[in-house]
């Protein structure tokens, strides 16, 4: 069963920019740690999710998910990228992590 990480993300007013770059060293962290099919989106036509953001990234199953998940925390660069996105001078406003996992049909 693949298992999908979904974050939204709101970005702070005039750092858009930030964000991109912010997002291009995740990628590149998440793919070194066994991150699979990684991918920001954007709100095409959305509502409520106007202006709202996200990141995507699968594995194989649980198991792969938490082996991304060890690699990324104990990987000094994806620590201070976790540090630097949640802090005030960081590009993202807030953020809301979920994980989800394909339902047979």
């Amino acid at each position: 069963m693949a298992v999908i990480s979904v974050t939204t993300l709101t970005v702070k007013p005039d750092k858009y920019e930030a964000f991109l770059d912010q997002n291009r060293k995740a990628k590149t962290i998440l793919e070194r740690c066994g991150a699979k099919n990684v991918r920001l989106m954007g709100t095409i036509v959305a509502g409520e999710a106007s202006g709202t953001l996200a990141m995507t990234w699968e594995a194989d199953d649980n198991a792969s998910y938490g082996a991304v998940m060890d690699k990324f925390l104990a990987d000094p660069d994806g620590l201070a990228l976790l540090m630097q996105s949640n802090s005030a001078d960081g590009p993202t406003a807030a953020f809301q992590s979920s994980i989800w996992g394909d339902i047979d049909l």
